[in-house]
Protein backbone atom coordinates (compact mmCIF):
# COMPACT_ATOMS: atom_id res chain seq x y z
CA UNK A 1 0.00 0.00 0.00
CA UNK A 2 2.71 2.39 0.84
CA UNK A 3 4.58 1.55 -2.05
CA UNK A 4 1.13 2.46 -4.29
CA UNK A 5 0.91 5.78 -2.47
CA UNK A 6 4.40 6.25 -3.03
CA UNK A 7 4.05 6.08 -6.60
CA UNK A 8 0.97 7.90 -6.96
CA UNK A 9 2.53 10.89 -5.52
CA UNK A 10 5.45 10.72 -7.67
CA UNK A 11 2.99 10.48 -10.85
CA UNK A 12 1.49 13.50 -9.53
CA UNK A 13 4.68 15.57 -9.21
CA UNK A 14 5.92 14.71 -12.30
CA UNK A 15 2.54 16.06 -13.73
CA UNK A 16 2.31 19.42 -11.89
CA UNK A 17 5.89 19.50 -12.91
CA UNK A 18 5.49 18.76 -17.05
CA UNK A 19 2.48 21.13 -16.83
CA UNK A 20 4.21 23.99 -15.30
CA UNK A 21 6.80 23.16 -18.09
CA UNK A 22 4.61 23.38 -20.12
CA UNK A 23 2.24 26.26 -19.64
CA UNK A 24 3.27 29.92 -19.88
CA UNK A 25 4.34 31.52 -16.84
CA UNK A 26 3.39 34.92 -15.72
CA UNK A 27 6.43 36.20 -16.74
CA UNK A 28 6.54 34.83 -20.36
CA UNK A 29 2.38 35.71 -20.76
CA UNK A 30 3.69 39.10 -19.70
CA UNK A 31 6.29 39.46 -22.72
CA UNK A 32 3.91 38.47 -25.06
CA UNK A 33 2.82 42.56 -24.81
CA UNK A 34 5.63 43.92 -24.35
CA UNK A 35 7.06 46.62 -27.03
CA UNK A 36 9.84 48.78 -27.24
CA UNK A 37 8.54 52.45 -27.72
CA UNK A 38 10.26 55.44 -29.62
CA UNK A 39 11.92 56.29 -26.09
CA UNK A 40 13.39 53.18 -25.62
CA UNK A 41 11.58 52.39 -23.16
CA UNK A 42 9.74 48.39 -22.73
CA UNK A 43 6.64 49.09 -22.48
CA UNK A 44 4.52 45.96 -20.73
CA UNK A 45 1.04 44.78 -20.52
CA UNK A 46 -0.43 41.52 -18.86
CA UNK A 47 -3.16 41.40 -21.60
CA UNK A 48 -3.98 43.77 -24.79
CA UNK A 49 -5.33 46.95 -24.58
CA UNK A 50 -9.10 47.34 -24.31
CA UNK A 51 -9.43 51.35 -24.03
CA UNK A 52 -7.06 53.16 -26.07
CA UNK A 53 -6.39 57.11 -26.19
CA UNK A 54 -3.78 58.16 -29.12
CA UNK A 55 -3.52 61.99 -29.44
CA UNK A 56 -1.01 61.33 -32.38
CA UNK A 57 -2.84 61.95 -35.85
CA UNK A 58 -0.74 59.15 -37.72
CA UNK A 59 -1.49 56.60 -35.21
CA UNK A 60 -5.05 57.07 -35.09
CA UNK A 61 -5.08 55.86 -38.50
CA UNK A 62 -2.53 53.21 -37.78
CA UNK A 63 -5.19 51.82 -35.44
CA UNK A 64 -7.39 51.55 -38.46
CA UNK A 65 -5.23 49.70 -40.29
CA UNK A 66 -4.42 47.22 -37.40
CA UNK A 67 -8.41 47.34 -37.40
CA UNK A 68 -8.62 47.85 -33.63
CA UNK A 69 -10.59 50.74 -33.88
CA UNK A 70 -13.22 48.81 -31.05
CA UNK A 71 -10.27 49.84 -28.81
CA UNK A 72 -10.26 54.15 -29.34
CA UNK A 73 -11.86 55.71 -26.21
CA UNK A 74 -10.40 59.18 -27.04
CA UNK A 75 -8.35 60.47 -30.48
CA UNK A 76 -7.32 64.85 -31.26
CA UNK A 77 -9.64 67.24 -32.15
CA UNK A 78 -7.69 67.21 -35.54
CA UNK A 79 -9.00 63.71 -36.52
CA UNK A 80 -12.62 65.86 -37.15
CA UNK A 81 -10.90 69.40 -38.13
CA UNK A 82 -8.97 67.93 -40.84
CA UNK A 83 -11.14 67.30 -44.04
CA UNK A 84 -9.72 64.67 -45.77
CA UNK A 85 -9.06 62.74 -42.37
CA UNK A 86 -12.74 63.12 -41.20
CA UNK A 87 -14.20 61.88 -44.51
CA UNK A 88 -12.42 58.90 -44.70
CA UNK A 89 -12.15 57.42 -41.42
CA UNK A 90 -16.01 58.08 -41.63
CA UNK A 91 -16.28 55.56 -44.12
CA UNK A 92 -14.69 53.53 -41.59
CA UNK A 93 -16.41 53.86 -38.12
CA UNK A 94 -19.47 55.70 -37.66
CA UNK A 95 -18.36 57.37 -34.40
CA UNK A 96 -16.41 59.27 -36.75
CA UNK A 97 -18.88 59.89 -38.82
CA UNK A 98 -21.33 60.89 -35.74
CA UNK A 99 -17.95 62.76 -33.70
CA UNK A 100 -18.69 60.20 -30.48
CA UNK A 101 -15.15 59.44 -30.08
CA UNK A 102 -14.30 61.88 -27.01
CA UNK A 103 -11.11 64.31 -28.15
CA UNK A 104 -9.54 64.81 -24.42
CA UNK A 105 -7.11 68.20 -25.93
CA UNK A 106 -7.15 71.60 -25.97
CA UNK A 107 -7.47 74.08 -28.44
CA UNK A 108 -4.24 72.58 -30.89
CA UNK A 109 -2.43 69.82 -30.16
CA UNK A 110 -1.80 70.17 -26.66
CA UNK A 111 -3.82 67.68 -23.97
CA UNK A 112 -5.84 67.75 -21.41
CA UNK A 113 -4.64 65.20 -18.53
CA UNK A 114 -7.24 65.50 -16.45
CA UNK A 115 -9.67 64.44 -19.48
CA UNK A 116 -7.50 61.15 -20.73
CA UNK A 117 -7.82 60.13 -16.91
CA UNK A 118 -11.27 60.44 -16.98
CA UNK A 119 -11.56 57.66 -19.96
CA UNK A 120 -9.83 55.10 -17.89
CA UNK A 121 -7.38 54.10 -20.44
CA UNK A 122 -5.08 51.21 -20.50
CA UNK A 123 -3.11 52.28 -23.10
CA UNK A 124 -2.16 56.07 -24.46
CA UNK A 125 -0.01 56.64 -27.46
CA UNK A 126 1.54 59.83 -27.88
CA UNK A 127 4.18 61.61 -30.21
CA UNK A 128 7.31 61.51 -28.98
CA UNK A 129 8.01 65.33 -28.15
CA UNK A 130 4.86 65.27 -25.58
CA UNK A 131 7.15 64.64 -22.90
CA UNK A 132 5.51 66.85 -20.42
CA UNK A 133 2.00 64.48 -20.92
CA UNK A 134 4.01 61.27 -20.92
CA UNK A 135 5.53 62.24 -17.63
CA UNK A 136 2.50 63.18 -15.96
CA UNK A 137 0.70 60.37 -17.40
CA UNK A 138 2.98 58.01 -16.20
CA UNK A 139 3.25 59.65 -12.72
CA UNK A 140 -0.65 58.66 -12.42
CA UNK A 141 0.18 54.86 -13.47
CA UNK A 142 -1.12 55.21 -17.11
CA UNK A 143 0.69 53.09 -19.35
CA UNK A 144 2.55 55.08 -22.61
CA UNK A 145 3.67 54.36 -25.72
CA UNK A 146 5.39 57.26 -27.65
CA UNK A 147 5.86 56.80 -31.49
CA UNK A 148 8.60 59.48 -33.26
CA UNK A 149 7.90 58.13 -36.68
CA UNK A 150 11.74 59.25 -37.88
CA UNK A 151 12.75 56.81 -40.41
CA UNK A 152 11.28 53.66 -42.36
CA UNK A 153 12.60 51.31 -39.34
CA UNK A 154 11.34 53.54 -36.90
CA UNK A 155 7.50 53.51 -38.59
CA UNK A 156 7.71 49.47 -39.05
CA UNK A 157 8.64 48.98 -35.70
CA UNK A 158 6.60 51.12 -33.75
CA UNK A 159 3.43 49.48 -35.78
CA UNK A 160 4.55 46.24 -34.74
CA UNK A 161 5.07 47.58 -31.38
CA UNK A 162 1.69 48.93 -31.16
CA UNK A 163 -0.26 46.12 -32.65
CA UNK A 164 1.74 43.70 -30.26
CA UNK A 165 -0.01 46.22 -27.54
CA UNK A 166 -3.17 45.86 -28.84
CA UNK A 167 -2.69 41.84 -29.90
CA UNK A 168 -2.65 42.96 -32.82
CA UNK A 169 1.07 42.11 -33.81
CA UNK A 170 0.23 39.29 -36.56
CA UNK A 171 -1.63 42.05 -38.12
CA UNK A 172 0.97 44.62 -37.85
CA UNK A 173 3.56 42.10 -39.63
CA UNK A 174 1.47 41.74 -42.40
CA UNK A 175 1.29 45.09 -43.20
CA UNK A 176 4.78 45.52 -42.97
CA UNK A 177 5.68 42.90 -45.05
CA UNK A 178 3.38 43.98 -47.48
CA UNK A 179 4.79 47.57 -47.64
CA UNK A 180 8.58 46.35 -47.37
CA UNK A 181 8.14 44.41 -50.88
CA UNK A 182 5.95 46.91 -52.36
CA UNK A 183 8.51 49.72 -51.75
CA UNK A 184 11.58 47.56 -52.96
CA UNK A 185 9.55 46.94 -56.33
CA UNK A 186 10.42 50.92 -56.97
CA UNK A 187 13.44 51.73 -58.09
CA UNK A 188 14.28 54.08 -61.34
CA UNK A 189 13.28 52.42 -64.65
CA UNK A 190 16.33 50.68 -66.69
CA UNK A 191 17.88 53.76 -68.72
CA UNK A 192 15.91 56.31 -67.14
CA UNK A 193 17.77 59.67 -65.91
CA UNK A 194 17.15 59.18 -61.98
CA UNK A 195 14.81 62.64 -61.38
CA UNK A 196 15.57 65.18 -58.86
CA UNK A 197 12.89 65.99 -56.51
CA UNK A 198 12.24 69.23 -54.59
CA UNK A 199 9.49 69.32 -51.83
CA UNK A 200 8.07 72.74 -50.40
CA UNK A 201 5.91 72.55 -47.10
CA UNK A 202 2.62 73.65 -46.92
CA UNK A 203 0.50 76.48 -46.85
CA UNK A 204 2.39 77.79 -49.17
CA UNK A 205 6.05 77.70 -47.53
CA UNK A 206 8.18 77.03 -51.21
CA UNK A 207 11.28 78.30 -49.78
CA UNK A 208 11.42 75.33 -46.96
CA UNK A 209 12.14 72.16 -47.37
CA UNK A 210 13.09 68.59 -46.14
CA UNK A 211 16.51 67.67 -46.41
CA UNK A 212 18.18 64.58 -46.41
CA UNK A 213 17.68 61.51 -43.98
CA UNK A 214 13.85 63.29 -43.41
CA UNK A 215 10.59 61.15 -43.90
CA UNK A 216 10.16 63.42 -47.24
CA UNK A 217 13.35 62.04 -48.53
CA UNK A 218 12.54 58.54 -47.57
CA UNK A 219 9.43 58.73 -49.53
CA UNK A 220 11.52 60.58 -52.84
CA UNK A 221 14.17 57.68 -52.99
CA UNK A 222 11.12 54.99 -52.03
CA UNK A 223 10.16 56.58 -55.63
CA UNK A 224 13.41 55.97 -57.19
CA UNK A 225 13.98 59.33 -57.34
CA UNK A 226 16.42 62.31 -55.66
CA UNK A 227 15.96 64.48 -52.92
CA UNK A 228 17.51 67.88 -55.17
CA UNK A 229 18.06 69.11 -51.40
CA UNK A 230 21.53 67.92 -50.33
CA UNK A 231 21.49 69.27 -47.06
CA UNK A 232 21.52 67.01 -43.64
CA UNK A 233 18.75 69.35 -42.33
CA UNK A 234 15.40 67.72 -41.35
CA UNK A 235 13.53 71.36 -42.03
CA UNK A 236 16.02 74.18 -43.93
CA UNK A 237 15.12 77.60 -44.88
CA UNK A 238 16.42 78.04 -48.66
CA UNK A 239 16.86 80.85 -51.29
CA UNK A 240 15.66 80.97 -54.56
CA UNK A 241 19.28 80.68 -56.01
CA UNK A 242 19.65 77.68 -54.33
CA UNK A 243 16.80 76.15 -56.34
CA UNK A 244 18.12 77.53 -59.60
CA UNK A 245 21.68 75.89 -58.32
CA UNK A 246 20.21 72.23 -57.65
CA UNK A 247 17.80 72.92 -60.80
CA UNK A 248 15.60 69.84 -59.90
CA UNK A 249 13.07 68.02 -62.29
CA UNK A 250 10.08 68.25 -60.49
CA UNK A 251 8.46 70.40 -57.65
CA UNK A 252 6.30 68.67 -54.96
CA UNK A 253 3.70 70.26 -53.03
CA UNK A 254 2.03 69.69 -49.82
CA UNK A 255 -1.15 71.47 -48.50
CA UNK A 256 -0.24 74.08 -51.24
CA UNK A 257 -1.69 75.51 -54.43
CA UNK A 258 0.31 75.23 -57.46
CA UNK A 259 -0.31 78.90 -57.59
CA UNK A 260 2.34 79.23 -54.58
CA UNK A 261 4.98 78.50 -57.14
CA UNK A 262 3.37 79.93 -60.56
CA UNK A 263 3.22 82.90 -59.39
CA UNK A 264 6.44 83.92 -57.74
CA UNK A 265 8.24 85.92 -60.22
CA UNK A 266 11.74 84.44 -58.83
CA UNK A 267 11.05 81.28 -60.00
CA UNK A 268 9.37 82.15 -63.70
CA UNK A 269 12.59 80.84 -65.13
CA UNK A 270 13.51 77.39 -63.23
CA UNK A 271 13.08 74.80 -65.94
CA UNK A 272 10.49 72.98 -63.56
CA UNK A 273 8.32 76.02 -63.42
CA UNK A 274 8.75 76.27 -67.13
CA UNK A 275 8.10 72.92 -67.86
CA UNK A 276 4.74 73.08 -65.66
CA UNK A 277 6.22 70.39 -63.33
CA UNK A 278 5.09 71.25 -60.24
CA UNK A 279 2.85 69.05 -58.60
CA UNK A 280 0.68 69.19 -55.30
CA UNK A 281 -0.27 65.60 -53.22
CA UNK A 282 -3.39 65.60 -52.68
CA UNK A 283 -5.24 64.49 -51.13
CA UNK A 284 -2.98 64.76 -48.55
CA UNK A 285 -4.62 62.31 -45.95
CA UNK A 286 -3.82 58.70 -48.74
CA UNK A 287 -0.32 59.84 -48.84
CA UNK A 288 0.96 60.32 -44.94
CA UNK A 289 4.83 59.98 -45.19
CA UNK A 290 4.21 59.44 -41.12
CA UNK A 291 2.94 56.10 -41.50
CA UNK A 292 3.43 53.41 -43.98
CA UNK A 293 1.65 54.96 -46.42
CA UNK A 294 5.08 56.61 -47.32
CA UNK A 295 4.83 53.80 -49.97
CA UNK A 296 1.90 55.51 -51.36
CA UNK A 297 3.40 58.99 -51.54
CA UNK A 298 6.25 57.19 -53.20
CA UNK A 299 4.11 55.18 -56.24
CA UNK A 300 2.34 59.02 -56.56
CA UNK A 301 5.37 60.19 -57.06
CA UNK A 302 6.98 57.89 -59.22
CA UNK A 303 4.20 58.22 -61.57
CA UNK A 304 4.52 61.85 -61.69
CA UNK A 305 8.65 61.14 -62.28
CA UNK A 306 8.53 58.39 -64.42
CA UNK A 307 5.36 58.54 -66.97
CA UNK A 308 6.21 54.69 -67.87
CA UNK A 309 4.33 53.79 -64.71
CA UNK A 310 1.04 54.83 -65.94
CA UNK A 311 -1.79 56.93 -64.43
CA UNK A 312 -4.05 53.71 -64.72
CA UNK A 313 -1.55 51.14 -63.34
CA UNK A 314 -1.05 54.12 -60.33
CA UNK A 315 -4.87 54.04 -59.64
CA UNK A 316 -4.75 50.33 -59.60
CA UNK A 317 -1.89 50.01 -57.09
CA UNK A 318 -3.49 52.73 -55.11
CA UNK A 319 -6.86 50.86 -54.91
CA UNK A 320 -5.15 47.56 -54.03
CA UNK A 321 -2.94 49.50 -51.04
CA UNK A 322 -6.24 50.86 -49.61
CA UNK A 323 -7.93 47.25 -49.61
CA UNK A 324 -4.41 45.46 -47.73
CA UNK A 325 -4.36 48.27 -45.47
CA UNK A 326 -7.49 48.62 -43.79
CA UNK A 327 -9.34 45.18 -44.73
CA UNK A 328 -11.84 47.05 -46.91
CA UNK A 329 -12.85 47.68 -50.46
CA UNK A 330 -13.89 50.72 -52.91
CA UNK A 331 -12.31 52.92 -50.36
CA UNK A 332 -10.93 55.30 -52.61
CA UNK A 333 -12.43 56.79 -56.18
Amino acid sequence: MKITKFIQTIGILTLIFLTGCSSPTHEDAENAFTAKDSRGQNIRLQEPAKRVVVLFEPSVDEIYMLQAADRLVGIPQQIYQNEETYTFLSKLDARIADRSISTPTFGGRSSNVESIVALMPDLVVLYEQDRETAQQLEGLGITVFTVSSGDKEKIFQELIGLGTLLGKKERAEEIVQYVDAETKKMIAPSGSKVKKVYYAWSKGRVFSTSGRGTLIDLSITSAGAENACPLQLEAPNVSAESLYKWNPDIILLWNSQLSDVYNLKELAALPAVKNKQVFVMSPAFYFDPHTVKFMLFAKQLRHWCYPEYTAQQLQADLNDAFTILYGKENLIQ
